[in-house]
């Protein structure tokens, strides 16, 4: 498999939202050790993946191998739906997504899902076909009367990322690292702390509501 495929964007900026909420300080090898990676070519596509962050401006570097990540960065590429926005509201109805994603420069994939995220809002609306059966839209009125490139909205985090890579992180170090050694201990004693944060807290209400019950 190719190792930018294995470790994709998505799984680089989930271990880095867990560990670095509340503004912690992250290092790059928590992030490898969240994500299981020993190889060197895989670390090396989760630094790559983090400086293409950084400059857009989702990651700050606080010193060397060290990053903080910035919760209020919306993580898009903000310039592609700007793009795509302009496109939607200046072309002549009868217009389609290749002709959309063509003239934008912007993958077709991409193109679609904005498209049919502006469709549920309202913004756009189907047409009909053309000569070779593809789909054609045009702008609508509320399209006209904005301006502002609209946004769809930000997924939601895993709500249990922090605990997965918390889990990831004892199971990696009970397999491949040393349980004698200091440091090995203190790491997955504070993973031990995140899960049992979590989940002891949740079987504690758990029981309370179980007790208020009977």
């Amino acid at each position: 498999m190719d190792t930018r495929k294995k470790v994709g964007k998505e799984a680089v900026r989930t271990a880095l939202q867990a560990l670095g909420e509340g503004g912690k300080e992250i290092s790059y090898r928590l992030v490898y050790e969240a994500l299981g990676l020993e190889s060197e070519a895989e670390q090396a596509v989760v630094r790559s993946r983090i400086s293409d962050m950084t400059r857009h401006g989702e990651v700050k570097r606080t010193r060397t191998g060290c990053v903080i990540y910035d919760f209020k960065h919306r993580p898009r590429e903000g310039k592609s739906y700007g793009t795509l926005w302009r496109f939607v509201r200046k072309a002549k109805s009868g217009w389609t997504i290749s002709d959309c994603a063509l003239m934008t420069r912007i993958s077709y994939t991409q193109a679609m899902r904005y498209c049919n995220w502006l469709e549920e809002e309202g913004f756009v609306e189907r047409t009909g076909r053309d000569s070779r059966n593809a789909t054609t839209w045009r702008a609508t009125a509320k399209a006209d009367r904005t301006p502002e490139t609209p946004y769809p909205p930000l997924r939601e985090t895993d709500p249990f990322a922090r605990e997965r890579a918390a889990a990831a992180t004892i199971a990696r170090l009970m397999l491949c690292a040393d349980p004698y050694a200091k440091k090995t201990a203190q790491n997955i004693t504070e993973a031990c702390r995140v899960l049992l944060a979590r989940f002891d807290k949740e079987s504690v209400t758990e029981n309370e509501n179980e007790e208020e019950v009977c």
